[in-house]
């Protein structure tokens, strides 16, 4: 009985853990996937691959965690990002990639809790977004967040 009781509370305490199931990766790691899937057709792809690199194989459609700064890029509040840089050298301002940014998709800043440029840590599931002529970023569907600092 006793062992029945210990094994509850143990399954019980691993399968509450936040991060139970959850993929953490990098903005080099998003730098990998861009480079390894989309910059083939580019001319010199080798220059940007790396052999032990991820690849969108890896965590499509995975529930992953990343760091970086949010972005509300919509006055009526329903567009918001993350990226690797804050908004005055990001990928919209042409300092950087499309592989810089993540649309978060299914998330909604309630009471406008988060502003552009807190640093936060964002779950979601990882997938590619492609555009009408075909160029590529990516997203995380449903999308939570949590304030790392302001």
């Amino acid at each position: 009985m006793k062992i029945k009781s210990l094994l509850c509370i143990f399954l019980f305490v691993l399968l509450s853990n936040s991060s139970f199931g959850q993929k953490k990766i990098t903005w080099t790691n998003v730098l990998d996937i861009y480079a390894k899937e989309f910059r083939l057709a580019e001319e010199n792809p080798q220059s940007a691959l790396k052999e032990d690199g991820m690849s969108l194989e890896d965590i499509e459609n995975t529930k992953v965690k990343i760091v970086g700064y949010f972005l509300d890029l919509d006055p009526d509040g329903k567009w918001f990002m993350i990226s690797k840089n804050p908004f005055a050298s990001c990928f919209f301002c042409g300092k950087s990639g499309p592989e810089t940014i993540l649309e978060l998709f299914g998330y909604k800043n309630t009471n406008k809790k988060f502003k552009s440029d807190d640093i936060v840590e964002v779950t979601g599931f990882f997938n590619p977004v492609y555009d009408l002529e075909g160029k590529v970023s990516f997203g995380l569907d449903k999308a939570t967040l949590k304030l790392v600092k302001k």
